[in-house]
């Protein structure tokens, strides 16, 4: 098997520069630096200054993090605080005090704590298994659920007025301490 000579003409390899390594790499180094000064004088007369000290210094009245989840700047810490729910289980075969942080789900504090609510969508409101029921005047404090919860609702086993999906409801310290949350004897799991 014999191949052809290649048509393309051969590209001249360019000479190294006689230049010595590390003086070499300075010079990328510089190159690069200054590109990069540039680049952010050019960011910087777009947005304004992009470095600390220099133009006035604007501090926020709260954090991103604190405004989304409902606390006030110096109470910050506390959404890391924990607080206790109470898992009781159907038919009064006991019940079981658990800690919980806010901005967990249901689901997640049951997980944690070896409680048996099956989520087997993963907290994604795609199933029912994570099926719970409150008191009226606990249900009361919630948010409204959404059309998925709802829809989803609509599949699960013993559903009452005040039901929820353990997945959606994300707890709140101020709300939800010394909650009580009630297991169903049945789940529904149309996804095994």
């Amino acid at each position: 098997l014999k191949l052809a000579p290649s048509s393309k003409s051969q590209r001249p390899r360019r000479a190294l520069p006689s230049t010595p390594a590390p003086a070499l790499a300075g010079s990328v180094v510089e190159r690069m630096l200054r590109v990069a000064a540039s680049r952010a004088g050019a960011a910087a007369a777009r947005f304004g200054p992009l470095t600390r000290g220099v133009g006035p210094v604007v501090r926020p009245t709260s954090p991103p993090c604190a405004a989304a989840a409902g606390v006030a700047w110096g109470r910050l810490g506390d959404r890391f605080c924990s607080f206790t729910v109470i898992f009781v289980k159907a038919k009064g075969a006991g019940e079981l005090e658990v800690p919980a942080k806010a901005g967990q789900t249901i689901l997640e504090v049951a997980h944690e704590n070896n409680i048996d609510i099956e989520g087997a969508c993963g907290g994604e409101c795609a199933c029912s298994t994570c099926h719970v029921i409150f008191s009226q005047e606990d249900f009361g404090k919630l948010p409204e659920p959404d059309d998925d919860e709802t829809d989803m609702l609509d599949l699960a086993a013993g559903v009452c007025e005040t039901s929820r999906l353990g997945c959606q409801v994300k707890l709140q310290k101020a709300r939800d301490a010394g909650l009580r949350i009630t297991i169903p004897d049945a789940a529904v799991n149309l996804l095994s």
